[in-house]
């Protein structure tokens, strides 16, 4: 139902390109709820991460706003204007900016993976922005899941399982409310035949049309 990951650039490299490419990197080891990044910070670097979960988020007062979830593969950098921070304990590679870009310059066959994964996170990120804007709670958890269903949903017992390796609180920073609202939603669905929980983060959709039909 699903083909390869587009966000793990580890996976769309050969290992020579791989190696070339990272040539200069640095293992760094985070742990949870460690700032890899943030809006006033001087470090200048690329990273990617090689294990984890790394969360990309907006601040401002008293509110964040998720912009993504970093997983293995990803890339991204520390100089942008939001913070970086490890949502568990997690492994990155870590490249100055300028050196990497002059790899880039010698290595061309790396780049159009890099453009490839840097754009499926920036449709992730724009995904999101726009459901804040336009969509109400419902609607977003509704497509948030409709559109994890299609990358990762697998059949299962007359349904589709879609194990998705985030709990409530992560679901709920992604969608800028609160895990009790998801919580409630996620029941409420379950109460109308729509889905039911087979997990912690598992969930069995039992009605896949009507779920894209609440994500209008």
């Amino acid at each position: 139902m699903h083909g390869p990951d587009a966000s793990n650039l580890l996976e769309r490299l050969d290992a020579l390109t791989q190696a070339a490419l990272l040539q200069g990197f640095h293992q760094r080891q985070l742990v949870e709820g460690e700032l890899l990044g943030s809006p006033n910070g001087e470090r200048d670097s690329v990273f990617i991460v090689r294990s984890g979960r790394i969360r990309v988020f907006l601040a401002f007062e008293d509110k964040e706003y998720t912009l993504t979830f970093l997983e293995a593969g990803g890339i991204y950098s520390t100089h942008s204007q939001a913070y970086v921070q490890a949502v568990r304990p997690s492994e990155v590679l870590m490249g100055d900016t300028a050196q990497t870009m002059a790899t880039l310059r010698s290595l061309p066959s790396a780049v159009p993976a890099i453009i490839r994964v840097l754009g499926a996170t920036l449709d992730n990120c724009m995904r999101i922005i726009e459901d804040l804007a336009f969509r109400d709670v419902e609607g977003r958890l509704a497509r948030f899941l409709d559109g994890m269903l299609a990358r990762k949903g697998r059949p299962h017992q007359g349904s589709l399982r879609l194990e998705l390796d985030l709990n409530t609180e992560d679901i709920a920073q992604l969608l800028g409310t609160t895990r009790q609202t998801v919580s409630s939603l996620l029941n409420r669905m379950a109460r109308e035949g729509i889905l039911s929980r087979a997990g912690n983060g598992v969930f069995d959709i039992h009605d896949a049309e009507r779920l894209r039909a609440r994500s209008q």
